[in-house]
């Protein structure tokens, strides 16, 4: 029997959202953030790397990376992706195994930056624990890039309230839900951008929040325009307009932001 959801989960992830339109295009988001925030041959820490997508990304433009995760079957399909790539790219990535709510001292650093992509961080009540641990392992100067899942999400709490199902509706209101697959439970904490910004004073500051998944869909809602290839356009430009911007950077599937360790 899996010890946790996500080794239940690993096998498809991919292909219900990495390998989809929209989610390549919201990863492509994410992405555009880090860039811009790497200086040649940098250091990272990717918390909750999933099946590796990002961790082989940043490898193989150049970034050293230790890839973490608290699911064992995520972390062996990213050492099966690490084996597969090429040589100069996998030599690049370390892959370890990282529980937030206990953060273990072998992962060191120092790192120019830590990235967490899409709600790995939604997994821990507390986060303060958390950046604590992270405070002694980032440059100065250090950024810390994470994508979390809100309280609010319009594209869910429209598109399920339609169908009916209004208890999905407003699952996110309340901050905690629990997810359940294979009889094994998985408890979910809806942070909002205060409770982030709350957690993490004490050693970053906050630099910017960029929703993610304001207009395009989530996840549930994917077919609503893969097979419309002109909406598809139309919301991923209004996303890129306004995403950025209160009060839409809270109403999305996610929000990225980006926090800073003073010097």
């Amino acid at each position: 029997m899996p010890d946790s959801v996500f080794d239940t989960l690993a096998t498809d992830y991919d292909a219900a959202f990495s390998n989809r339109i929209p989610g390549r295009w919201l990863r492509s988001r994410t992405r555009r953030v880090i860039a811009a925030l790497l200086p040649p041959a940098s250091c990272v820490l990717d918390v909750g790397c999933g099946t590796g997508d990002d961790a082989l990304w940043l490898a193989a433009a150049g970034h050293e990376v230790i890839a973490t995760d608290v699911s064992q079957g995520m972390l062996n399909l990213t050492e099966a992706r690490r084996a597969a790539a090429p040589e100069t790219v996998a030599a690049r990535v370390d892959v370890e195994r990282l529980d937030l709510e206990s953060p273990c001292d072998e992962v060191r650093g120092p790192f120019d930056l830590v990235m967490s992509n899409f709600g790995a961080v939604n997994c821990c009540a507390d986060l303060g624990r958390f950046f604590a641990w992270l405070d002694q392992r980032l440059e100065d100067d250090g950024r810390v890039v994470i994508t979390v899942m809100g309280r609010f999400c319009l594209w869910e709490s429209i598109g399920f309230a339609m169908r009916g199902r209004f208890r999905q509706a407003a699952r996110r209101w309340s901050g905690r839900a629990t997810f359940t697959l294979d009889g094994i439970d998985q408890p979910i904490w809806y942070h909002a951008p205060a409770a982030i910004r709350n957690m993490a004073q004490s050693h970053f500051v906050i630099e910017s929040l960029c929703g993610i998944g304001v207009f395009v869909p989530t996840t549930e809602f994917f077919h609503v325009c893969e097979s419309r290839p002109r909406l598809m356009r139309c919301l991923c430009r209004l996303e890129t307009i306004v995403a950025g911007w209160w009060p839409f950077n809270r109403l999305g599937d996610h929000y990225t932001v980006v926090l800073r360790r003073p010097a």
